[in-house]
């Protein structure tokens, strides 16, 4: 049995492709110079790259329309500005994602930059940051130092248990130290001294000095 085929023929324009070169980039129109006259162009959706005046471009037509597809040759800089309408999502779902820089990265967003990753290192000769306000939440926090500075008008600490130790512990204050304090305990293994222009101890109830010898005057 001989079978029988009838093509079926959309209705499409006639397509073909040519190269152009850019004389002037709008944010609705790339004028092009085909060789044979200047046109009105738009950029192919899936044309990341912003086309620059001068640049030759590959241009597709379809019926009257022109379409940048691609950036072939960019003879005066080698610049790049990638573009894109409206949200972009990268997908890397078995791959791993670098992103290398001989000089700077900046990141500028005008709302929220989120993070989320089962760990984050950095490491870094120097790290400034600069914000209006700084919040940070962690269960454990292990910090390692040579030299700390910290300089701030106000500095409350709240904690239910504070240890220190340190070799040598030098503490200057201006004014007025004020200690509210349940029960002091103090266990000094060697001397205790105390030096003041005037000085006054009271005590509601007993108040005990002892020792092997006791100088008073």
């Amino acid at each position: 049995m001989n079978t029988k085929i009838t093509p079926l023929h959309g209705n499409q324009d006639h397509c073909s492709s040519l190269k152009a070169q850019v004389k002037s980039v709008s944010d609705n129109c790339i004028l092009i110079d085909t060789g044979e006259g200047v046109i009105n162009s738009s950029k192919a959706f899936s044309c990341i790259v912003d086309p620059q005046i001068n640049d030759i471009v590959l241009v597709n037509v379809v019926g009257v329309e022109y379409y940048v597809l691609a950036i072939l040759e960019r003879p005066l800089s080698q610049e790049m500005t990638l573009s894109f309408p409206s949200d972009l999502k990268m997908q890397l779902p078995k791959g791993q994602f670098d992103l290398l820089a001989s000089k700077d990265i900046n990141l500028m967003t005008a709302e929220k930059t989120q993070v989320f990753s089962g760990s984050v290192n950095m490491t870094s000769s120097n790290i400034d940051i600069n914000t209006g306000k700084l919040k940070a939440n962690a269960k454990d926090i292990d910090a390692y130092t040579q030299n700390t500075t910290l300089s701030t008008n106000s500095l409350n600490v709240i904690a239910k248990h504070i240890s220190q130790k340190t070799d040598v512990l030098v503490r200057w204050v201006e004014n007025v130290e004020t200690l509210n304090i349940g029960n002091l305990i103090q266990k000094i293994r060697k001397n205790y001294t105390s030096h003041s222009d005037q000085a006054v101890i009271t005590a509601k109830q007993d108040m005990r000095i002892d020792g092997e010898r006791i100088h008073m005057g």
